[in-house]
């Protein structure tokens, strides 16, 4: 009975040794991402806001692209952001996973720009986004908040830009939900840098019909529009179709059209 009791006691220790360390762990983790995403808050939205881009998904690829600032590539490099290259001189060699054309992962080795603070990748990372490739400047332009209506229309247009994973956007818009850091865009103002509806609108159709759409013209401005259906030169129905005057009766007549402005009681009446 004695050694039963001991080894209730033992199991009970094990246990309890075991939830401890499992909630030991579920708190580190937590406190990583909340520090890393508090420490990178405010750089991450007065860069995103004087770029007009998204605050949410610049943190977002941070948080993806340096793993909340584990990765080999952040802590080395302060790259948090995983772009290739040099930057005044300084880079790194990485190990990097990448997708073929055909969706297949393979590892290969590249050479990541090395900064000298994470600020300075924050800033790098903008202007990339906004300046583009040497080819073509508008490259990244599905990311600008003048550009994209929501920020997840943002973060999606970087899984065919920014990234060879095609679920890249995917991963970036969960992200975002999981830490809510659309309150990110609401801080930075970045939702109302979007445009009013119409523009959103105007943005929408030259999206889905190649740039033809036609602009949409604000309410003040449509008024001093002229109608095209007005400037038409012949009146639509002749008025001899409601008039039993015989001077009128015939569509010769030098009187037919003088009657079609009248009020409809008048034209009825008559």
């Amino acid at each position: 009975m004695h050694q039963k009791n001991i080894f209730v006691k033992v199991i009970a220790c094990f246990v309890a040794m075991i939830s401890f360390t499992f909630l030991s762990a579920g708190q580190v983790n937590a406190s990583v991402e909340t520090d890393f995403i508090n420490h990178l808050r405010a750089p991450v939205v007065k860069v995103s806001r004087q770029n007009h881009l998204y605050p949410s998904v610049m943190m977002a690829q941070a948080i993806v692209e340096s793993d909340f600032g584990q990765s080999g590539l952040s802590v080395q490099a302060n790259n948090y952001f995983g772009v290739k290259g040099s930057y005044d001189g300084q880079y790194v060699n990485m190990s990097t996973g990448e997708y073929s054309s055909k969706g297949k992962h393979y590892v290969t080795v590249a050479q990541f720009k090395k900064y000298p603070n994470v600020l300075a990748s924050i800033k790098d990372n903008a202007y990339l986004l906004r300046h583009g490739t040497l080819t073509d400047p508008d490259y990244y332009s599905g990311t600008w908040t003048t550009t994209a209506i929501t920020a997840t229309d943002a973060a999606m247009a970087l899984s065919s830009t920014y990234a060879t994973d095609m679920a890249y956007g995917n991963k970036l818009n969960a992200v975002i939900t999981k830490y809510h850091l659309d309150k990110l865009d609401e801080q930075s103002g970045a939702a109302s840098d979007s445009g009013d509806i119409n523009s959103q609108i105007e943005r929408q159709l030259k999206k889905q019909l190649g740039g033809t759409a036609t602009k949409v013209q604000p309410k003040s401005e449509a008024k001093n529009i002229p109608s095209k259906i007005t400037n038409i030169n012949q009146p639509i129905v002749k008025n001899f179709v409601f008039s039993k005057d015989p001077k009128v009766s015939q569509p010769g007549s030098l009187d037919s059209d003088n009657d079609f402005n009248l009020p409809i009681r008048t034209i009825i009446k008559k």
